[in-house]
């Protein structure tokens, strides 16, 4: 998706109405159209980025900047016992609109919305040696 058609950066040029929570030059925060639980606010970088393994490193240390102070009114402003920061890296990972973004979303335990694992995924601990391995190449590759 170029970004002449990107949802998030015709919300940056002002195209697409969005609740905003705060903006600065670098990015925007603004409530989602499509809540999962009332409170759940997105964080994006001005400039178009895809998702994490494309944004400019500086960009990406702004941003890093005002997820707390995000995720702590999001807390505050709703009530809710924690909330998870989440960002979706390619279709693989669930990721719909390519322009990066952060969740903040206000959670509550034992409510609906979660990660679902496999079943049994910690009836037993991974090989030690296939853990090195995989350190190892993706050490190699950073």
């Amino acid at each position: 998706m170029s970004e002449e058609n990107c949802i998030f950066c015709k919300i940056v040029r002002g195209e697409m109405p969005a609740s905003k929570v705060f903006e600065d030059d670098h990015c925007v925060a603004f409530m989602d159209a499509f809540p999962i639980r009332s409170g759940h606010t997105l964080l994006i970088p001005k400039v178009h980025s895809v998702n994490l393994i494309d944004v400019d490193a500086d960009v990406l240390g702004h941003l890093a900047g005002k997820l707390p102070p995000l995720v702590n009114a999001v807390k505050k402003a709703t009530g809710a016992d924690g909330v998870l920061v989440v960002a979706a890296n390619g279709k693989g990972a669930g990721q719909e609109v390519p322009h990066l973004h952060f969740h903040a979303i206000p959670r509550d335990h034992g409510d609906e919305f979660r990660f679902v694992f496999p079943e049994g995924y910690r009836e037993s601990m991974a090989d030690r040696k296939e853990l090195d391995e995989m350190a190892k190449r993706i050490a190699d590759l950073t």
